[in-house]
């Protein structure tokens, strides 16, 4: 194999800052990757598809942005951060930030330093137990979520399908560590790889073995197969190790869809299984809405809500029609009422003692018992994110959604500072017991 090569890529921004928080990774802003490429050579990795414009060899030839600690400064500097409370996910999706090639260059750690500042909490996504070096740093962040990509138990198929990765016994024992360090920690199984890691007992074996770490959450997924050199690359490990799966493969990725999709039947079928297994661990199949909470503003963790409850609703057969509309209207209104909020001249923050808004317990001091410190954000902190939180509190919440049965409960759930469960889809206050 050839040795790894490295070039340099100039940074041009070091945050982005969206209108509506990503439901995905709970997140507000994204921090650029410092990594372009990865050395973790997953073969599944739809990163090396065309889409991407990732060329070269994918897991040899890396792009490194030697200059992104200094652009996240530069954004920090001139308040992209400032005046909206929301999580900042760090990475992207065609790289790993704590692959291998991190223990040289230092550029995750780096940009950690350089997040510092913004008093935002941080997401981060990885297969590497390299994170265990900068838990120093995120302890010092008002929250961070930690999360890990693990798709089999079996240390076998993982060396085969995730060749530079951490074994999935050191991942599991980093979300382990990182409850033990007071973080917020889960799992994501995706992909899973169809005859290979998806069978209904490994995937059973893999959440009870997550839930004993201490993962909040399992959130699953199957494996698409964009044509062209992902569909190859993985095709070819399949020739090699799994020959006697190459004809369902060709069935299943058959249709060569853009998304690189497979057959809808198989997906749906697929989404059944793990639902049940979920369902019967009594595990989040998402990020909760218990973790995300306090590391959205409520305006923001209710949109990301909404667009959860659309999933979690369909998966019993309800028709989310309605749903569905009614989140397409209230993030609407969000999008709108931020965009105006962001035209005006509003200051980096009042302090203003009774402007707590709807923050609830993101006024609580941090885990060092220092406020300023533990970055925590305070009364009047961020102006944007207060303001947001005035209007929704100036009418019922139907108004703004157009649902009135939704109204009610979006409505009690502020008012209870409460939880919604998605394993049982109920309102929980944040010990546990139930809202009656």
């Amino acid at each position: 194999m050839a040795s790894p090569s490295f070039s340099g890529i100039e940074a041009k921004s070091g945050i982005s800052r969206g209108t509506l928080p990503e439901p995905f990774l709970v997140s507000l802003y994204r921090a650029l990757a410092p990594y372009r490429g990865c050395g973790h050579g997953c073969a599944y990795c739809d990163g090396r598809a065309e889409k991407y414009f990732v060329e070269g060899i994918f897991d040899r030839e890396i792009g490194v942005r030697f200059n992104l600690a200094e652009r996240i400064r530069d954004d920090i500097g001139r308040g992209v951060a400032a005046k909206e409370y929301g999580a900042v996910a760090i990475g992207s999706g065609v790289t790993d930030v704590y692959q291998g090639y991190e223990g040289r260059f230092a550029l995750t750690r780096s940009a950690l330093e350089a997040l510092l500042p913004s008093a935002q909490p941080i997401v981060i996504l990885t297969k590497n137990d390299r994170i265990f070096r900068d838990f120093d740093l995120l302890s010092r962040f008002p929250q961070a979520l930690v999360i890990l990509t693990i798709t089999t138990l079996d240390a076998r198929k993982a060396s085969l399908l995730e060749p530079g990765a951490s074994t999935p016994a050191r991942r599991l024992e980093a979300v382990k560590r990182a409850r033990e360090a007071g973080f917020r920690s889960g799992v994501m199984a995706m992909p899973l790889c169809p005859g290979i890691t998806d069978g209904e007992d490994e995937v059973r074996a893999l959440v009870r073995e997550c839930a004993a770490a201490g993962a909040e959450f399992v959130y699953p997924g199957g494996l698409t197969l964009r044509p062209g050199r992902q569909k190859d690359h993985f095709f070819a490990l399949l020739a090699r190790e799994w020959p006697g799966l190459m004809s369902t493969y060709r069935d299943l990725y058959g249709e060569n869809r853009p998304s690189g999709a497979p057959l809808r039947q198989a997906s749906r079928e697929l989404e059944g299984r793990l639902s049940a297994i979920l369902r019967e661990e009594a595990m989040p199949a998402m990020i909760p809405h218990g973790v995300y909470r306090d590391l959205l503003s409520v305006p923001d963790a209710l949109f990301v809500l909404l667009c959860h409850m659309q999933s979690l609703y369909a998966e019993r057969g309800v028709d989310t029609g309605p749903l569905k509309a009614a989140t397409e209207r209230y993030g609407g209104w969000l999008a709108e009422e931020r965009k105006a909020l962001r035209r005006k001249r509003l200051p980096e923050g009042s302090r203003n003692a009774e402007s707590a808004g709807l923050f609830g317990d993101l006024n609580q001091d941090g885990p060092t018992g220092d406020p300023e410190a533990s970055g925590i954000p305070k009364a009047g902190r961020f102006p944007i994110t207060e303001a947001l939180e005035g209007r929704l509190r100036e009418r019922p919440f139907a108004d703004v959604c157009g649902n009135e049965r939704l109204g009610a409960l979006m409505d009690r759930l502020i008012s209870e500072n409460g939880v919604f469960d998605y394993p049982t889809l109920s309102l929980k206050r944040p010990d546990g017991s139930s809202i009656s």
